[in-house]
Order: structure tokens, then C-alpha cells, then sequence
């Protein structure tokens, strides 16, 4: 699946998702950051959020009786995996040393770190 960029407020409807764990309909959405968040989200701005996001194929709409209901068509884990993948392509040519060597910025790494890399390191190793 290629990696689609969410913005703000729908990455904020994802993690509503995600979290529920379970559908959800378009008012208990829009109950939920009206009451939750105080985002005073108006309908027309949900459902715009919402269709951009059935539109790169974030979303799967099952209906219930004549409520459409919401589910991610991608895990937690799966997005920030992807997200991660393309931030390091992007910013370090897909480069995880590079990306190491910028984090690291010239400072010296405490025993603990460098002991955790290692740990990190030799796990990817066995595969």
C-alpha cells in the first residue's frame, strides 16, 4: 500500500478510530469532537474530512440499517510504519544511518543508549 500523508484533523479522526476500536457512525464522530475535544466541528466539516479520506482509501464504510459506519482500512502500527518508511526516504534517502548520524547532531550517546542501539542492532540482525 503506498503511504498516504494525513493531515492534522484526520489523523485526529484515525486515532478516534483506532482507540474505539470498533465503527463508529458519522454522529457519534461528531458527538465525540464536539464533546471530547471542543473542536465544534460543523457537519459539512466532518463529512469533508471523511470523504477526503474514503477518497486515499483510509477509511472502509460498512452501513448499518441506513447509518454508514466507519472503520480504518489500515492499523496503528501500519500507518506509522508507512509514515516512517516515507519520512526516512524522504529527509535520508531511506538511509537509517544517515538518520542516526543527523539525531546525533555531534553529541555523545550515554552507555544506555548506545547499549540500547546495540540491543536494537543485533535483533535486525537475527531477522
Amino acid at each position: 500500500m503506498k503511504f498516504t500523508e494525513l493531515s492534522d484533523s484526520e489523523l485526529e479522526v484515525m486515532k478516534v478510530l483506532w482507540e474505539k476500536g470498533e465503527p463508529m457512525s458519522f454522529g457519534e464522530l461528531l458527538d465525540y469532537f464536539n464533546v471530547h475535544t471542543k473542536k465544534e466541528w460543523k457537519k459539512q466539516t466532518l463529512n469533508t474530512f471523511l470523504f477526503r479520506m474514503q477518497q486515499k482509501n483510509l477509511l472502509q464504510i460498512t452501513t448499518e440499517g441506513r447509518y454508514k459506519q466507519y472503520i480504518p482500512a489500515m492499523t496503528r502500527e501500519e500507518y506509522l510504519l508507512a509514515e516512517s518508511k516515507a519520512f526516512l526516504n524522504k529527509n535520508y534517502q531511506g538511509s537509517i544511518v544517515k538518520m542516526f548520524a543527523a539525531f546525533n547532531g555531534g553529541e555523545v550517546l550515554g552507555k544506555d543508549e548506545i547499549s540500547q542501539l546495540k540491543q536494537l542492532l543485533e535483533e535486525w540482525e537475527k531477522g
